[in-house]
């Protein structure tokens, strides 16, 4: 091919990469925990009599580890939730296990679940990777809060999160802006681009808004 060696990536390149970045990032995210769960059962072993700090660790952790992995499974991968990802109760539960007894709560209401047909499977991936992306806008810890609403001819989202310091990672933010190249990602921002790749197959605008103690996504996407 005539490009080669002028430093441009090929589409299967570009694929390869966000492939290898996302596997980066989801080990990187259960590495702890399946530490943790190791961790619990060396000291089981190590000992005569069964250690009921040991043993809370290793159910605890692999727990944590469980709720990750389905969390991601949705999140980034093929896998559905109920009605193929589209099942806000399923989707809502998999974000409550995902934050467990952390120093961020979720507010999600459980009263807020019909926004009407024009809810899909891009929309609930969308919302699961920004629920991830304003879980880590609070490194203080805080509050998430998701809302939808089922609109005039559409469907409308937001997620919301309010605490001491929070503030969108700009890596992540370049990550979520039109035409960012692959390989100026890394693990730690590739989910901004799925974001972005999300958003471009829902066909709607994401808005994001920052200030003081709260970071803002809102999408509203129209029924086709």
């Amino acid at each position: 091919m005539d490009n080669k060696g002028d430093g441009a990536m090929t589409g299967t390149e570009d694929d390869l990469r966000l492939a290898q970045l996302l596997c980066s990032r989801i080990c990187h995210d259960l590495v702890g925990s399946a530490g943790a769960v190791n961790a619990g059962l060396e000291l089981l072993t190590d000992g005569d009599t069964l250690d009921d700090a040991a043993l809370h660790l290793a159910i605890g952790s692999g727990a944590e580890l469980a709720n990750r992995l389905a969390f991601f499974r949705v999140a980034f991968g093929a896998g559905g939730a109920g009605r193929d990802g589209a099942d806000l109760r399923a989707l809502r539960t998999l974000a409550i296990n995902y934050f467990g007894a952390g120093q961020v709560a979720l507010d999600w209401p459980a009263e807020d679940q019909s926004p009407g047909a024009g809810f899909t499977v891009v929309l609930g991936r969308l919302l699961l990777n920004l629920v991830l992306i304003a879980n880590e806008c609070l490194p203080r810890g805080g509050t998430v809060s998701v809302r939808l609403a089922a609109l005039a001819g559409g469907v409308g989202l937001a997620v919301s999160a309010e605490g001491a310091g929070a503030k969108l990672r700009e890596d992540v933010a370049r990550a979520m802006t039109p035409r960012t190249a692959v390989s100026d990602l890394d693990s730690r921002n590739v989910h901004g681009l799925v974001v972005q790749l999300l958003v471009v197959s829902a066909e709607c605008e994401l808005e994001v808004a920052q200030e003081d103690g709260s970071v803002r996504f809102a999408a509203i996407v129209e029924n086709g």
